[in-house]
C-alpha cells in the first residue's frame, strides 16, 4: 500500500494541514499510520465526511416553513433528538451496539485489565465463557507483547493516547491458547489494523480504553506453507535459503517451491524480498538512520539488487521514498 503525506492529502482534498492532521488524530480516515511525528495516509483512503453544520442548515431551523410543515419539522426534530440522545443514556441499548459491533472489540480499564469483549472478539479467540476473563485478564501483564511487536502500541494507549498501528501480524494460534475454551489449531496467516482509543470523563480523567482490529488481510494456507511464511517471517534479516526452509517441512526444495507457489502466487522467495521490500520502506520512514543504515539494518547491501528491485517495484529510489514520506 502506497502512502501520502498530511499535506498531500490535504491538497487532494481541499483542506489545510491543521484539519487533515486533526482527521488523522480523531482517527477519520480509514489506515492511517503514525510513524514518529509523522501521518502516513492511505493514497486512497476517502476524503473524511464534513460534520460541522452548514450555515444554511442552521438558518433553515431558525425560519422553518409555515403551517403544518412548520409543526411536522418541529416535532420530527425533538423526536430525533430525543433519540440520538438515548444512546447516551440507555446503558442496555449501548452494551447491544458494542456486542455487535461487527469488528473484534474490547474495552480495558486505565489498570490494563479487561472488562467487556464484543461478539466477533470473543468468536476471534475462540472464548466461549468470557466471565472467567473480565476484571481477571490483564492486558498490559502479558509477558508476549514485545515478542508480537505491540509493546510500544499497548504502552502508549494505556497512557491515554489514541494510537493506529497497521498490517501487524496476528500472534493468532496463541492468543487461541491463552484465552480460549477451545483449543484447536488455528491455520492462516492473519493481519490487523489496530486501533487504540480512550475514552475520558468531563474532568479529562482516563476512564477506558478501546481497542479495535480489523482484519487487513488474511491467508488461508496448508500447514506447511504457514510454517514457511512464519520462518521467513521471523528471519527476513538473514540470507535467503530455500534448503533449510523446505527441510523445516520436511520436502525437497523443488516440490516446496512449486507448492508455496501454487497456494500463494509466489515462490518463497519472492514472498522472502516482499518482506524485505516491506521492512525497507517502514524504516526509511525513521530520518534517524542514514539510507545506508537502513538497508544495514534490514540486513542488505545498499549497493546490491535489493536496491533495483526497490526502484523497479516502486519506479523510485529509496531516498525519493523517503523524500516523499517524509516531507512537511
Amino acid at each position: 500500500m502506497e502512502y501520502i503525506t498530511v499535506k498531500e492529502a490535504g491538497e487532494k482534498w481541499g483542506l489545510g494541514i491543521r484539519m487533515v492532521t486533526l482527521y488523522c488524530t480523531e482517527g477519520r480516515i480509514a489506515g492511517v499510520v503514525k510513524k514518529g511525528n509523522l501521518w502516513l495516509i492511505p493514497e486512497d483512503a476517502p476524503k473524511p465526511e464534513d460534520r460541522r453544520r452548514k450555515k444554511a442548515s442552521i438558518q433553515e431551523e431558525k425560519e422553518p416553513a409555515a403551517g403544518k410543515d412548520n409543526d411536522v419539522y418541529e416535532t420530527n426534530k425533538h423526536e430525533n433528538a430525543r433519540s440520538f440522545q438515548s444512546l447516551y443514556e440507555n446503558k442496555d441499548l449501548f452494551i447491544e451496539i458494542v456486542k455487535h459491533f461487527p469488528y473484534p472489540m474490547h474495552i480495558c480499564a486505565p489498570d490494563g485489565t479487561m472488562l467487556l469483549a464484543n461478539e466477533a472478539y470473543l468468536k476471534f479467540a475462540k472464548i466461549s465463557n468470557p466471565e472467567r476473563l473480565y476484571k481477571k485478564h490483564n492486558i498490559l501483564q502479558n509477558p508476549n507483547l514485545e515478542r508480537w511487536g505491540v509493546k510500544d502500541f499497548t504502552v502508549r494507549a494505556f497512557q491515554g493516547e489514541a494510537v493506529y498501528a497497521y498490517d501487524v501480524k496476528v500472534p493468532h494460534q496463541e492468543i487461541v491458547d491463552q484465552l480460549g475454551d477451545d483449543k484447536e489449531l488455528v491455520y492462516g496467516s492473519m493481519y490487523h489494523n489496530m486501533t487504540a482509543l480512550p475514552i475520558r470523563d468531563s474532568n479529562n480523567k482516563l476512564l477506558f480504553i478501546v481497542f479495535i482490529f480489523i482484519t487487513s488481510r488474511y491467508y488461508q494456507d496448508r500447514e506447511e506453507i504457514i510454517k514457511g511464511k512464519e520462518y521467513i517471517d521471523n528471519h527476513w534479516r538473514e540470507e535467503f535459503d530455500i534448503d533449510k526452509l523446505a527441510g523445516i517441512v520436511h520436502m525437497s526444495r523443488y516440490h516446496y517451491t512449486r507448492l508455496f507457489k501454487q497456494h500463494t502466487g509466489m515462490t518463497p522467495y519472492s514472498y522472502y524480498q516482499e518482506v524485505k521490500l516491506g521492512k525497507l520502506k517502514e524504516k526509511l520512514c525513521d530520518t534517524n538512520l542514514s539510507i545506508t543504515q537502513v538497508f544495514e539494518e534490514c540486513g542488505v547491501d545498499y549497493n546490491g539488487n535489493l536496491a533495483k528491485i526497490f526502484k523497479d517495484k516502486l519506479g523510485m529510489t529509496p531516498s525519493q521514498y523517503r523524500t516523499m514520506m517524509t516531507q512537511k
